[in-house]
């Protein structure tokens, strides 16, 4: 199976019918969680700033001033496309629209304006996006779907750092020394590492490093990341000889992500295990239907008659769902549903019935390893959670700004 294949096959899991849509909407947002880019948008290219012409430069030169931002977090998309990365967009929205100067917001939430005919786009880093500093395995050359030694995996990791076309002269230097322990940097130098960069190392890099910090911690001699898709609930298998080390990869102060409950289900399938039907009809439930619709028809059958109500009444304020808008107009309709859907997820964590927690930890053989890069030292660490130690609960991300992902399960270390 080639890469193509792999890419539609796990996209076509996913989808509700089974078969990606191009225009169907919520297959494209799945598509773009998936793999970080929607297929039917062109990715922004990265142009040096003289590309820009005379006019385009007299604005961002006006731009740099007037938000404080660096020349370096400027890469025109086109002469006369300004694009500005940063790591708190949010912010920087905002202080675009307070500033009254650059005409209105065209891309609601996310930052787009033109003046005189010149664009200019905000484009977040770190853990909005993960992808500016091209850290991630495949952007860095790592191997993939072969079993590969510990030794070859640090040195495909420098030389991937040292051609990065992205990372400057600090940065570089930075990575390796915290893969080669080889190296200082000085007080000033760490001063100009941005905090984006420590995000999306930790969220990207950290799975090849951690990969090899832990692997030598327990004294593996290789590692196998496998392709996109290829398992659920793993980033890469460490081997002891014939020991095989199954680790999810995770930064940051949580776990991580919530875990799909259908994954949970195919994976007790899989080792001919036994669930409950009514946990598996509402696992069913969530993964049948759309991000806004499960957590309502789930209520039908598990929520208590108070929910039940509240739908209904939701759906009567609300006649168009479940065909909500973007708009700013339409952020109520999400906040309510929001409401609900909490609501509900608090009545079945106490529900002893829904409880994943003896599922998760009897089948899924997975170690979760998170890693962090210490921003004084610039070492990497790594804390590991074993297979069987941990708790799990029913988690909703959503919120008025960000109402796109379904019900699922967050995993934490037992207490």
């Amino acid at each position: 199976m080639n890469l193509i294949d792999k890419v539609i096959l796990e996209w076509s899991y996913r989808t509700k019918k089974g078969y990606p849509d191009i225009n169907n909407k919520e297959d494209i947002n799945i598509f773009e969680s998936l793999f970080g880019f929607n297929p039917l948008v062109a990715e922004l290219v990265k142009l040096e700033y003289d590309v820009l012409t005379p006019a385009a430069k007299k604005l961002a030169e006006k731009i740099i001033e007037e938000f404080e931002i660096t020349k370096d977090q400027i890469k025109p998309a086109s002469k006369t496309h300004i694009v500005i990365y940063t790591d708190d967009r949010p912010s920087l929205l905002n202080s675009f629209e307070n500033s009254g100067n650059y005409g209105p917001n065209l891309l609601n939430k996310k930052g787009k304006f033109k003046v005189d005919g010149i664009s200019i786009t905000l484009k977040p880093t770190g853990v909005k996006a993960g992808e500016f500093f091209e850290l991630k395995p495949q952007q860095l050359g790592i191997t993939l779907d072969k079993k590969i030694s510990l030794q070859t995996l640090q040195n495909e990791l420098i030389n991937g750092v040292k051609n990065n076309k992205v990372l400057d002269d600090i940065q570089k230097k930075a990575l390796l020394l915290a893969i080669t322990g080889k190296g200082a940097l000085s007080d000033e130098e760490k001063e100009q590492l941005p905090r984006g960069f420590f995000n999306e190392v930790n969220k990207n890099f950290g799975e090849p490093h951690g990969a090899l910090l832990y692997g030598l911690q327990i004294g593996c001699d290789s590692v196998e990341f496998p392709g996109a898709g290829n398992y659920r609930l793993l980033d890469y298998i460490l081997y002891k000889g014939e020991e095989r080390i199954q680790v999810s990869a995770k930064s940051g102060s949580s776990v991580g992500n919530t875990v799909k409950y259908i994954d949970v289900i195919k994976l007790v399938d899989l080792l001919d295990g036994e669930v409950s039907d009514k946990i598996r009809n509402f696992t069913n439930i969530i993964n049948n239907n759309s991000v806004y619709e499960g957590a309502f028809k789930a209520i039908e059958v598990f929520g208590s008659n108070a929910l039940k109500n509240q739908v209904k009444e939701y759906k009567k304020i609300y006649p168009h769902f479940p065909k909500l808008g973007k708009k700013p107009e339409d952020e109520q309709s999400h906040r309510d549903r929001i409401i609900i859907e909490k609501a509900f997820v608090k009545e079945i964590n106490n529900d002893p019935d829904l409880n994943f927690n003896d599922i998760f930890n009897n089948y899924v053989e997975v170690k979760y390893v998170k890693y962090f890069l210490n921003p004084v030292s610039l070492q990497g660490v790594v804390k590991v959670i074993e297979s069987g130690n941990f708790k799990v609960s029913h988690l909703s991300k959503n919120s008025p700004n960000h109402d796109s992902d379904k019900l699922g399960l967050k995993v934490s270390k037992s207490k």
